[in-house]
């Protein structure tokens, strides 16, 4: 899986300008493939100027075209792509150590933290007069002979944190701000519950989780009492046969769905711990309908 702050800020084509973890880009996207999924360690801004896509999660889609404006929480998720007209977006990522400064900084009052569903990654945000007038004008800077002051930039990031921030453009976002002003550590079961469905390897959960490899393994003991590559096949496991049972989806469809790679060594495994093959509970299931 790609890490989509890595992938902007290394892709040579990509018009961007950063200043420490802030990133902002104009991208127009490169993929042939109908479906991918991405990760990100860190939140992103995504305003839509021309194109369509299909942001989800095993809980959430939006559809964003022209003129639309999403907040992505970081972590993994997949997109969906159409191909009648070329996609072209501004994207801004932002850290939750970025929003926290700024919200207590400026003494913005935030939503209530009971607000922001642990389980949402997607936030639509209305995009009015004021907030498409903003992604405009920083667009400006990227058209501009060589490159303008950081601290400019800074102050342009947290222009758009305190316009989303006081704006009360989503209580579950507002809510998530809020709580991301309560902890600088995150919450080692809310991003592994968020995200167990993707194909990440260790060093890459231990990134979104802001620790170390060695730190990220012995937080885990501590949090699920095994270890992190038993949990996530178990996890995934669990998560397959309620697909399977719920869903409709095909084997393959479910192995994808649910964080595995491989259908052989997926129906080996779920046969050992279920005692029954993936189609053979598919059919159970489908017997019990009729």
């Amino acid at each position: 899986m790609d890490n989509f702050f890595d992938f902007i800020k290394e892709h040579p084509p990509v018009k961007r300008i950063q200043v420490k973890d802030l990133l902002f880009a104009e991208y127009q996207c490169p993929l042939s493939e109908t479906r991918y999924d991405i990760w990100s360690h860190h939140n992103y801004f995504i305003y839509v100027t021309s194109g369509k896509k299909k942001w989800f999660t095993m809980n959430q889609e939006y559809l964003v075209q022209q003129g639309d404006c999403l907040f992505v929480r970081k972590g993994a998720h997949s997109v969906y792509q159409y191909f009648d007209s070329e996609f072209c977006a501004l994207v801004m990522f932002v850290p939750d150590a970025f929003i926290r400064s700024v919200v207590q900084e400026h003494r913005i009052k935030t939503g209530n933290p009971d607000d922001y569903m642990e389980h949402h990654s997607l936030f639509s945000i209305e995009a009015d007069n004021q907030l498409t007038a903003y992604f405009h004008s920083f667009l400006s800077y990227l058209s501009g002979s060589g490159l303008p002051d950081k601290h400019l930039i800074e102050l342009k990031f947290r222009e758009l944190i305190m316009i989303i921030a006081s704006g009360g453009q989503d209580k579950r976002l507002s809510g998530y701000f809020a709580s991301v002003c309560k902890s600088d550590k995150p919450s080692l079961q809310e991003i592994m519950e968020a995200n167990f469905t993707y194909p990440m390897n260790l060093e890459e959960y231990a990134r979104l989780s802001g620790r170390s490899l060695s730190t990220f393994k012995r937080d885990f003991k501590k949090t699920f009492n095994t270890t992190p590559g038993r949990w996530l096949i178990q996890k995934r496991l669990d998560f397959a046969k309620y697909l399977l049972e719920h869903t409709g989806k095909s084997v393959t469809e479910t192995v994808y769905d649910s964080g595995f790679k491989d259908v052989s060594h997926f129906s080996r495994i779920f046969r050992e711990k279920f005692d029954m093959t993936p189609l053979e509970c598919s059919k159970q299931t489908a017997g019990l309908e009729k």
